[in-house]
């Protein structure tokens, strides 16, 4: 597993809070209302068991992603469960229906808000890194909690099992907060770059 030192999770923590920062900024411009995101922990871990959507394994959950590559790749997702996914939508929108009446506009919505999330945090890594990462399109996906990840078809194509950095993100809205995730998928190698790269940086800005 990797072993971060404390400078390097703190400086990837950075990198991410100026994209959810531009991300919430955008956000509040689209809804015109006051958006904020924090992200106030990030962790690595190497099982999807390990994280806490797994705590509820039959629980449905919502979620956006896209694949992302450069000197690292993997996928990106934005992930809720679905009741704070419609809950969101309903906030952002700022229409009063009942929940189970938003199903409809749940996934165009969620990969609006999706699309601006992971791309605003991939843009920062690849902005102050200096290095370029191409994203997809995003994709949507519904579906039981431990179905999220087939880590078995993943780590059975290329041989690796994959390791997970897990976003905590809040989201800060007028009438209420909604607690949701941004998961980065990314094998072993991939996240052994990003740690170079952030090495890099720090050696760079430090002088």
């Amino acid at each position: 597993m990797i072993d971060l030192t404390e400078l390097e999770h703190d400086t990837i923590s950075e990198l991410i809070n100026i994209g959810v920062g531009r991300a919430a900024s955008s956000l509040s411009e689209m809804v015109e209302q006051p958006v904020e995101l924090t992200v106030p922990r990030i962790t690595f871990v190497e099982r999807f068991s390990d994280t806490d959507l797994a705590k509820a394994p039959t629980e449905i959950v919502s979620a956006v992603s896209q694949t992302f590559d450069g000197p690292f790749k993997g996928e990106a997702m934005l992930v809720f469960p679905e009741e704070r996914s419609l809950e969101l939508v309903r906030s952002l929108l700022k229409v009063d229906v009942p929940l189970e009446a938003l199903t409809d506009l749940e996934q165009e919505a969620l990969m609006e808000v999706g699309n601006i999330i992971l791309n605003a945090c991939l843009g920062s890594i690849s902005n102050v890194l200096g290095e370029p990462i191409n994203c997809s399109m995003p994709s949507f996906r519904k579906r039981e909690s431990r179905s999220l990840l087939d880590q078995d078809d993943a780590s059975s194509q290329t041989g690796k099992k994959p390791v997970l950095m897990i976003l905590h993100v809040q989201f800060m809205l007028r009438q209420n907060d909604i607690d949701g995730y941004v998961l980065f998928v990314m094998d072993l190698d991939s996240i052994q770059m990003l740690r170079e790269l952030v090495r890099r940086f720090l050696a760079n800005s430090l002088g």
